[in-house]
């Protein structure tokens, strides 16, 4: 591509693009590395109770993501992204080193209370901070080099995943949690570090480019403006915003069928928090080694000869096929705990991997089309709070099923009609995007990222 680009402005790039792709990719590591130290201990802590708190902790959790989410957007109006986006990571960071201060004082004697107060911050933190980083991402890259390469910025956050659980896998009975905490909260800070060298290398040979886009790249010091209640007013403005949000919600309510179907089996099969979190460290390593082989050898082929709105539908298709299996086997005599475990376990390896993998890259996509506002202010709302909302939902479905006894069966039949329905509305948001995207937005560099001038800059498409 940049030779092409050399060839069409006659101009070199200023920064190679694989140089700003490896530093995208080692942010990501990092905070996924830091933040798989932490999953764990959240999961093994949400169902010390069993599943009954669990389903009241996903209400909990959506109200708390509300508040942070409109919070920030008022930070956001007032400070520039060099700015807001550290101190929110270094809050989260504060508050890691608070709870490794008191799981080390309170040794293994921490309460319930505690533990659930642990699982609700962090199911906040964990969506917002990914949130952020993937408007970052859209803020810098245009449409057409997201689709080429978020799934490779992806593999540096799959690497991380996958040392962070290995880590939790073969070590956390040996260091304890005290020190698992310490190590994440440490590994944020460096992703800290990390960004704000992207952000200046990316400002900075925006600023050597030309005149043409000065005006363009003044606002990335600037703070967005406005008032925190922007995000609320552009989601409820915006059919675009408010399909993202619907495909979201949809995706987290088969998620969160996923999820509570896995937790009953780890709860069945372990009653130590010790070995509950080597179990759940179990499932992350699988689903990030998964995730890996698939966004090595398919995402990008999907995006590139597929398009957006393919690579939206397959996760739906993944949960009801996956579903049905489960509900076979399980229907089986004889069958045993820890072979119901391992046919979910490769279920949900599948299921995250094509999540994280095929997922993730195409919906950030979908951003790379809104405001600067958008991408700070709508998103986090859309990310954290619509998708904790449709866990909220989840439970509540995951509850009727469970209450009906229709067990595993119960759950493929929850999870067809839900599926035809959110592949729907990714197919209508790849169209969508299609038609925002205008003439501009095809595999071209821009100023604001990384590529010399006279490419034009997508802020104010949306």
């Amino acid at each position: 591509m940049q030779k092409r680009d050399e060839r069409r402005t006659g101009e070199s790039p200023i920064v190679d693009e694989w140089a700003m792709v490896a530093l995208c990719g080692l942010y990501f590591f990092f905070l996924l590395t830091g933040y798989f130290l932490l999953r764990p201990i959240r999961e093994g802590m949400g169902v010390q109770r069993g599943m009954g708190d669990l389903r009241w902790l996903f209400l909990v959790t959506c109200s708390v993501s509300l508040v942070v989410s409109v919070g920030f957007g008022g930070i956001v109006s007032r400070l520039d992204r060099r700015r807001f986006i550290p101190i929110a990571q270094r809050v989260v960071v504060g508050c890691i080193l608070v709870f490794a201060l008191y799981r080390w004082m309170a040794g293994d004697e921490v309460g319930v209370a505690s533990g659930y107060v642990f699982y609700v911050w962090l199911s906040v933190v964990n969506l917002f901070v990914m949130s952020v980083f993937w408007a970052f991402m859209a803020d810098i890259w245009t449409l057409g080099q997201g689709k080429r390469l978020f799934p490779v910025i992806g593999v540096g956050g799959t690497l991380g995943a996958i040392l962070g659980s290995g880590f939790v896998w073969w070590m956390a009975t040996e260091i304890g949690t005290s020190w698992q905490l310490v190590y994440a909260a440490a590994l944020f800070e460096i992703a800290t570090w990390v960004m704000l060298v992207i952000d200046r290398v990316s400002k900075g040979s925006a600023d050597r480019s030309g005149p043409a886009d000065q005006s363009d790249q003044s606002n990335h010091a600037m703070p967005i403006g406005g008032s925190f209640t922007d995000g609320l007013q552009a989601l409820l403005g915006s059919p675009y915003l408010l399909g993202i949000g619907a495909y979201i919600s949809l995706m987290a309510v088969a998620n969160t069928l996923v999820y509570f179907t896995g937790a009953e089996i780890v709860v069945d099969a372990s009653d130590e928090l010790e070995s509950r979190i080597g179990l759940f460290a179990q499932l992350d390593l699988w689903t990030q080694v998964a995730t890996l082989l698939v966004q090595i050898f398919v995402t990008g082929q999907i995006v590139k000869r597929l398009g957006v709105g393919v690579a939206l539908a397959a996760l739906p298709v993944v949960t009801v096929v996956g579903f049905a299996v489960l509900a076979v086997v399980g229907a089986r005599d004889g069958i045993e705990g820890w072979q119901l475990f391992a046919v979910f376990a490769v279920f949900n390896a599948i299921h995250r991997a094509t999540r994280y993998a095929v997922i993730r890259p195409a919906r950030e996509t979908l951003f790379s089309v809104v405001g600067k506002s958008e991408k700070y202010k709508a998103k986090p709302i859309i990310d954290v709070f619509l998708y904790r909302g449709g866990d909220v939902a989840g439970s509540g479905a995951e509850k009727i099923v469970a209450a009906a006894g229709l067990g595993l069966a119960g759950m493929a039949f929850a999870a067809a009609p839900l599926a035809v329905l959110w592949g729907s509305v990714g197919l209508w948001l790849a169209m969508m995007q299609h038609k925002r995207s205008g003439p501009v937005e095809h595999d071209l560099g821009s100023s604001r990222t990384l590529i010399a001038p006279q490419e034009k800059s997508d802020d104010n498409q949306a």
